[in-house]
């Protein structure tokens, strides 16, 4: 086997573990609610910025153009496609090692490319329909984006390598993006129009990545480095969808007695089971700051589209938010309920079904009425205020119906699965 032989082997390895992922995340609803409406969505808004620019760019100098694009074009990795247990065989084959580090880099490389491309491309629309830039302005631009990302992401390589504290390498990637920003920046506003500093510049980046891609391919004894690097990008996709699961938080006081409520004190002052039990979901959810953080990010990131998008999509967006709040209600319902600690008391099944109605509503409906009112804020006129709030509740009311009625089927058909 040669070396570009086992590169596609591994990149094809590669792919297939990280579409797994993707498959076991991503499911028919996600593409049903979220993902189709927000491609098609981004296609309209794409279409219609190379007609008329929007209203919003007027307020935001062209230089702010040079971050998103260097954010965008850094997001790949250099890769090197190096596993562990390549120190039984490969390490014993120099040329095999030697060739699969050089077509590692290559396909890395080509893979910055597309990615840079397609940050120029989707810029394109605001860069010649709102802030005026020629054809030549942004070529020369995309240039140096790919020259500068292809030695930002190599640059990052080498200080990952020789600098293993966590703390102390954010100074020289810093220093690195910086410096790199600095020249996009100059070169997007003032150095396109001179073509010997195009030149030299250009040729000064390719020196300075040929230089880097050498000393990388010479340089020996970093197989196990390498290999954790590998891991790690081969698992960034579960990583990323894991989170910090299983994880403990740092934090630098260890807390004796939980930050609100303590000593047990009731919330409602009904003495009922019912209300006991809500009382119980409610601390638990209050004190879980994380559970607490998603309901905020649908508010905030809901209130940002209602605020920026068209009228008709301020609906679709309301609706979006509305299925997201009722499935973090009924997820964390069921974490509650199912819990070791629900289980020390015996609740009966209809307790529990008008618990479970009422867990619904408890931070998911204040959550959406917020956002129905800054939805009817949004629209011309004063009869938006009323209209959605008011609108907003009877939906609200009637979707955990139809979602209480489907959990009371879905136990239905459980229980008749296990002869009970």
């Amino acid at each position: 086997m040669t070396s570009f032989q086992l590169l596609r082997q591994r990149v094809s390895d590669d792919r297939r573990y990280k579409i797994r992922d993707l498959k076991a995340a991503l499911d028919w609803t996600v593409w049903l609610y979220i993902l189709i409406p927000a491609l098609v969505i981004g296609v309209a808004y794409y279409r219609s910025w190379w007609l008329v620019a929007p209203d919003w760019l007027a307020v935001i100098p062209e230089q702010a153009a040079v971050f998103p694009l260097f954010l965008i074009a850094t997001t790949w990795s250099l890769r090197i496609y190096t596993e562990e247990a390549d120190q039984v065989y490969l390490l014993q084959n120099a040329v095999l090692s030697k060739g699969l580090k050089k077509w590692g880099m290559a396909h890395s490389l080509t893979k910055g490319m597309l990615v840079s491309s397609l940050g120029i491309g989707a810029a394109l629309p605001l860069l010649i329909t709102g802030w005026g830039w020629s054809v030549e302005r942004v070529a020369v631009t995309g240039l140096f984006l790919l020259l500068i990302s292809w030695n930002a992401k190599t640059c990052r390589y080498f200080i990952d390598l020789f600098v293993p504290s966590i703390w102390v390498k954010w100074i020289p990637v810093g220093f690195v993006n910086v410096l790199f920003i600095v020249i996009l920046l100059v070169v997007s506003q003032v150095g396109w129009q001179y073509e010997w500093a195009v030149a030299a510049g250009s040729g000064s980046l390719l020196l300075l990545l040929f230089v880097q891609l050498r000393a990388r391919v010479k340089m020996r004894g970093t197989f196990f480095h390498d290999a954790v690097i590998e891991r790690g990008h081969k698992q960034s996709i579960t990583k990323f969808l894991m989170g910090n699961v299983g994880v403990a938080p740092a934090t630098l006081v260890v807390r004796k007695q939980p930050f609100l409520f303590r000593g047990s004190k009731r919330i409602r002052k009904k003495r009922s089971p019912q209300t006991r039990m809500i009382d119980l979901y409610t601390k638990w959810l209050l004190r879980s700051i994380g559970k607490m953080h998603y309901y905020l990010q649908v508010i905030g990131w809901g209130t940002a589209a209602i605020l920026l998008l068209p009228l008709v999509v301020k609906v679709v967006v309301l609706l979006f938010g509305l299925y997201a709040l009722i499935g973090l209600s009924r997820a964390d319902w069921h974490e509650f309920s199912e819990g070791s600690y629900a289980q020390l008391f015996q609740w009966e099944t209809s307790l529990r079904e008008q618990a479970g109605k009422q867990a619904l509503k408890l931070v998911s409906m204040p959550s959406f009425l917020l956002l129905c009112l800054v939805t009817g804020f949004s629209f011309p006129g004063w009869i938006g205020l009323l209209l959605f709030p008011l609108g907003g509740w009877f939906v609200f009311k009637e979707s955990v119906q139809i979602v209480h009625l489907s959990i009371q089927t879905s136990e239905m058909k459980w229980q008749d699965s296990k002869g009970v």
